[in-house]
């Protein structure tokens, strides 16, 4: 004792001290409520989603509140919201009702839906701000803005349809139309729904003057030869978003805007500006990829967009694999002697040695191809080739030299090319050929193939392809191995190894055919933002004939494929098995590679 006070030892202090910091951190500070939530009442699979989605009970259901009390305000914040879903999906009248029962471990939260009739759109209206009827531009059905007269009466049609309605103004010489407005009348009589919008149209304008900002190395006129406007024309929008689009699609350009003036000027026109931003004009790039029939495979390319201030492209790539070593080079002249016409040419060495053969080939391609609108092109060369060829099936070797002149229509609608979810695309190439030597050796090789993609809900996209295949004028012993036709394997049917998937020698070796027929299905389901299950399912086969016959002999395989998606495209792991296996077919095919498989 010191001066009358008395001290507690230190060491006793900080023994508390841990005491009461260990009663701290091992008690919990609260309780938690949890809770099990359960929407009853309507089997209405969309109102169903919607209510899900906006529902902070259903949300929210792992990070439970508190306290009961916490769990209530949930409950009430939860009433409104999905009132206003209800509301959006065109039941007006509907209602819902909450119970809660906090003696049930965890507690239990039901919603009952009672939606009432579902409201239909009976009238969409354009008027001007004084009162006057929207000037008349045509035909403007309210469909043609996605509002359906006789349609459920839903929100959402309804916001989205202003940047419609301005938007067709645009594209029927009005730029500087847009919606002042909106009023929405709900006749609860006649349970129905009119609509109002308020338009200020603004004054007809025609294109004016071009001023194109931006260009360094790019020539200026290969930039106008995509403009699809002239000056003097009626303003159109669609024609403004065609040639942004042309533009972009080039590759060439990082950035790409066009605007219009803010004012019409005296002779009614609307002066435009392009502003442009140059990419790179050189790439360089590498992949890796494996399957369990080809090994593992390296690629590598380099590309030079802008060769000589045209717009003039070489792309050099190489693939190196244990089956096939591969050099080719491509070179594209855009607008060549005329508008939308390209020259092409495809020069290519190649050392391969898969299962039916081993070739070494030289082969150079020209050709012309054309343009038509944004998705169909035509194309048309002549291809010289080379090769020495051994057949593994009868151990025989054939050298030939080839002409032939390829003619392909193409049409691509899809809206990424290595992540496709909409869209489709198809192709057709005919190709005679004629040696060029004097073994007679003349055939004519056709190939149709087409892929389709479609979008299910959010993270879901049904995908699938059909190839077909057709070789006429020689038998198939008589045709070089490496020009015969095969099925099997990666982008084919992958649950047999590469070019297996057909007719079998003696020796397992595959003969190949004259035709091939293959199709298959894929359901491409994301599980998060990043990661995604592919089950699908196959069918095909090569034959003899020069025609498929696919009531004989279909071969048939399923798998299920994981993918990892990046900002560069997905990642693909494929696991895919035989359903019909024979005595050369393995148990598993296995395929790593960026992209999808079609």
């Amino acid at each position: 004792m010191r001066n009358g006070v008395r001290h507690r030892p230190a060491k006793r202090q900080r023994v508390v001290g841990l005491a009461c910091a260990l009663l701290v951190f091992a008690s919990p500070l609260r309780a938690e409520v949890p809770y099990d939530t359960e929407i009853v009442g309507t089997n209405d699979s969309s109102l169903l989603s919607d209510l899900n989605t906006v529902s902070q009970l259903v949300t929210l259901k792992d990070k439970p509140p508190q306290t009961e009390e916490a769990l209530h305000r949930r409950v009430e914040e939860d009433q409104p919201r999905l009132q206003t879903v209800l509301q959006s999906q065109g039941y007006w009248e509907g209602t819902v009702e909450v119970s809660l029962d906090l003696a049930a471990k965890p507690g239990r939260v039901t919603l009952t839906v009672a939606a009432g009739p579902l409201y239909r759109l009976r009238q969409v209206s354009l008027v001007t701000p004084d009162g006057g009827t929207a000037p008349d531009i045509g035909s403007l059905d309210p469909a043609s803005f996605g509002l359906k007269l006789g349609d459920p009466a839903r929100s959402e049609p309804v916001i989205a349809a202003e940047g419609k309605i301005a938007l067709a103004y645009a594209e029927r010489g009005r730029p500087f139309a847009k919606v002042l407005d909106r009023q929405v009348v709900v006749d609860r009589a006649g349970k129905t729904m009119a609509v109002t919008y308020t338009v200020e149209p603004g004054p007809t304008a025609k294109f004016g003057p071009l001023t194109i900002d931006g260009l360094t190395r790019l020539g200026q006129d290969y930039v106008e030869r995509r403009i699809v406007w002239q000056e003097g024309q009626t303003y159109d929008q669609h024609a403004v978003e065609t040639t942004r689009k042309r533009l972009v699609d080039s590759s060439l350009f990082s950035s790409v805007q066009i605007i219009h003036a803010e004012h019409v000027d005296a002779a009614g026109e609307v002066p435009m500006r392009l502003a442009l931003v140059e990419r790179q004009r050189r790439s360089l790039g590498t992949g890796l990829s494996y399957n369990t029939s080809q090994g593992l495979g390296a690629n590598g390319f380099w590309e030079d967009r802008n060769l000589f201030g045209e717009a003039e492209s070489l792309h050099v790539d190489a693939d190196v694999a244990q089956q096939r070593r591969d050099l080719r080079a491509n070179f594209r002249k855009p607008d060549f002697l005329d508008k939308d016409q390209d020259l092409t040419t495809l020069a290519e060495l190649v050392d391969e040695n898969p299962v039916a053969y081993t070739a070494r080939r030289e082969l150079a391609y020209p050709a012309l191809e054309w343009r038509f609108g944004s998705v169909t092109t035509l194309g048309g060369g002549v291809q010289v080739q080379q090769a020495t060829v051994t057949e593994a099936a009868r151990d025989i070797i054939q050298t030939y030299a080839l002409v032939g002149t390829p003619l392909v229509v193409r049409r691509d609608t899809r809206d990424d090319l290595l992540n496709p979810q909409s869209g489709s695309r198809a192709s057709l190439m005919v190709t005679p050929n004629t040696s060029l030597t004097a073994k007679s050796l003349s055939f004519v090789s056709t190939r149709v193939d087409g892929d389709l993609y479609r979008r299910i809900g959010d993270q879901t996209v049904l995908a699938g392809f059909v190839g077909l295949g057709s070789i006429i004028g020689m038998s198939r012993d008589g045709l070089p191995a490496d020009q015969r036709l095969y099925a099997g394997g990666g982008g084919s049917l992958r649950g047999y190894a590469y070019q297996l998937a057909g007719p079998l020698a003696a020796n397992d070796k595959p003969l190949g055919g004259r035709s091939v027929l293959q199709f298959g299905t894929e359901l491409r389901v994301k599980i998060t933002d990043t990661i995604g299950l592919v089950p699908f399912v196959e069918a095909g086969n090569a034959y003899e004939t020069s025609l498929p016959q696919p009531a004989k002999d279909m071969l048939y395989d399923t798998g299920i494929g994981l993918r990892y998606y990046t900002p560069l495209g997905p990642l693909r792991f494929d696991v895919a098995t035989p359903l019909v296996r024979r005595n050369a077919d393995s148990i598993l095919q296995v395929y790593i590679s960026i992209g999808q498989a079609f």
